[in-house]
């Protein structure tokens, strides 16, 4: 890897000052056309032999020692293994399949001009900054074919021999270097504020900031650049360091939106208070410090919006092809996709937090606890179930359902942090706790048009809900899967049963398993789990330091669903 970084700074006059860096890194890795330890991780190591020893052929088997002659001899002893069906397998690929090298550009651009506006208002300054990011990235090398052989064992006197050799595939190298897999990201940002700092009578500190950036970023295959350009104000007003209020606001604009929508004003404030400097204080020595805070703001975002032009409506003409009157002539159909909806709007993030944060004991027990609760809502959605069953249709495939503003979800938790420092000899310890609670809930669905049982509504339950049959316990004997008739006990609907299937609770009680019996089981976690704690230690002497680290996440349910749990057929057994 390669990195020359540049940085000049120009100071032109007593107010004005310029600033250019530039950045390009590039790197390159080597590497073969394979995943092994993807592959390693399902196929098993007895379906075949990897690498075949050639000396143990039989003298008068003149056929496999003309394949053999013909072959690509690994280390001058082996050629490589395989069956019908790995005739492809990635311990013949990283012998013979030819090399991949990584190749990534990355190159960085910033000017800038900052100005000391002090002659026009004492504490008012202006910078303004322009960037360039490119990032660019692809695969080159040379993709060569590959013969594999499947070994015939024999056996005389209790020495195994190769009586055949079955070829598949063949060796093959083109010479030609194969660039693929190229991506690139451009991005083109340009910024600039208006700063202001004062303090008036050594007590009244005041801060504003005005703002306005924008950028665009384009992606490689993609039409449609993600664009962004926002206006920031910012307010802030402490009295003697001992009381805060602050506001923000930022006018927030999104190209996925109609013309009208695509503004929205986001507005938060905050106000703090440091209780260690009011005087009922002053006889706890032992609180250094002790301040808290709380904040409350509504953020509009785009962020739950996965496209563009998801307000207009879309027709389309490959939905089908059809048979006519005339003589058996196609007629295509035209099919509508989605309404539309002019009104679509941003998504609404309302949040709300309080804080408290000291230092005691001269400093060396530090503390923190936050409480913290958003709700988003106006989360965008194409939700068929509040619309007439007509609205769509599934041969042809056709809808008339247009994205609205609907569900909410909602977010609360609270977090703590305990930190401990001394110093023992020449020895700087740290000891640190950190705990964080994380709930979510879904707080507004359309269940009562979507599930006929109020025990499958989504509305109250975790957005990472696990949902699925409940397990009741195995089938034991072949009686008691006679018993699973719909008539004495419920009957499965996807499948017959055999003993030592999994038996599920009948939910709804009408004698059947299906998908009316799905439940919620549990957290998934995948949202955050819902307790995580930490402790980090770190011990500091002279030049040298040491750290340790421990992390721990419970409250959530493990669900084991890929081929490294699952064991059927003949997969590799991993675990």
């Amino acid at each position: 890897m390669s990195a020359w970084p540049l940085l000049m700074t120009s100071q032109y006059t007593k107010i004005l000052k310029a600033r250019v860096d530039a950045s390009a890194v590039f790197s390159k890795g080597g590497g073969v056309n394979t995943d092994y330890w993807g592959s390693a991780a399902t196929l098993r190591p007895n379906r075949f032999t990897p690498l075949i020893p050639i000396n143990l052929l039989e003298e008068t088997d003149g056929i496999s020692k003309a394949m053999v002659d013909a072959a690509n001899i690994i280390d001058g002893k082996y050629v490589l293994g395989g069956t019908s069906l790995d005739q492809t397998n990635p311990f013949a690929a990283i012998y013979a399949g030819g090399n991949n090298n990584f190749v990534q550009r990355e190159f960085q651009f910033t000017t800038g001009v900052d100005a000391d506006l002090n002659g026009v208002l004492k504490g008012l300054t202006f910078n303004t900054s322009m960037g360039v990011d490119y990032w660019n990235r692809y695969n080159q090398g040379y993709r060569n074919g590959y013969a594999t052989y499947e070994p015939n064992w024999t056996s005389y006197s209790g020495t195994d021999l190769l009586g055949s050799l079955t070829q598949f595939g063949q060796d093959t190298k083109t010479g030609n270097e194969v660039i693929a897999d190229s991506w690139y990201r451009q991005t083109i940002s340009l910024s600039s504020q208006l700063n202001y700092n004062t303090t008036v009578n050594n007590q009244h500190n005041i801060s504003a900031m005005l703002m306005g950036a924008a950028f665009r970023q384009s992606f490689s295959e993609t039409y449609q650049p993600t664009t962004n350009s926002n206006l920031g104000l910012q307010l802030g007003y402490n009295f003697n360091r001992k009381y805060y209020a602050e506001f923000t606001g930022a006018v927030v604009r999104s190209a996925k939106l109609a013309p009208g929508n695509r503004t929205a004003f986001s507005p938060a404030g905050s106000i703090g208070w440091r209780i260690s400097e009011e005087p009922f204080m002053k006889g706890l020595s032992f609180i250094n410090n002790l301040k808290l805070t709380a904040s409350a703001g509504i953020l509009n975002t785009d962020l739950d919006i996965n496209d563009y032009f998801l307000y207009e409506s879309i027709y389309t003409g490959t939905g089908g092809n059809w048979y006519g009157w005339n003589d058996g002539a196609g007629t295509q159909s035209t099919d509508s996709r989605r309404g539309n909806n002019p009104n679509l709007k941003m998504a609404k993030r309302e949040e709300i937090s309080v804080g408290l944060e000291g230092n005691m004991f001269k400093n060396q027990l530090g503390f923190a606890a936050n409480f913290f609760r958003n709700n988003m809502t106006n989360i965008p959605g194409q939700l068929n179930v509040l619309y007439p069953n007509y609205f769509t249709n599934g041969f042809p495939n056709s809808s008339f359902v247009p994205y609205i503003n609907y569900n909410s979800d909602q977010r609360t938790g609270a977090d703590f942090h305990l930190d401990f420092r001394k110093s023992l000899g020449s020895v700087n310890w740290n000891i640190g706790a950190n705990a964080t609670y994380y709930n979510t809930r879904a707080t507004k669905r359309p269940d009562v048009y979507t599930y006929d049982d109020q025990y499958q509504y989504e509305q109250g339950k975790p957005l990472d809900a696990i949902w699925g049959l409940q397990s009741d316990g195995f089938y034991m004997n072949a009686e008691e899967v006679a018993m699973a008739d719909g008539t004495r006990e419920a009957k499965p609907a996807f499948g017959s049963i055999a003993p030592g299937d999994i038996r599920y609770i009948d939910q709804n009680g009408d004698k059947v398993i299906n998908d009316r019996d799905r439940v919620y089981l549990g957290r998934g976690g995948w949202f955050g789990a819902p307790l995580t704690l930490g402790l980090n230690l770190s011990a500091t002497w002279k030049q040298l330091t040491f750290f340790a680290l421990a992390t721990g996440r419970f409250g959530a349910e493990g669900v084991k669903n890929n081929n490294y749990f699952w064991v059927n057929g003949d997969d590799k057994y991993s675990v």
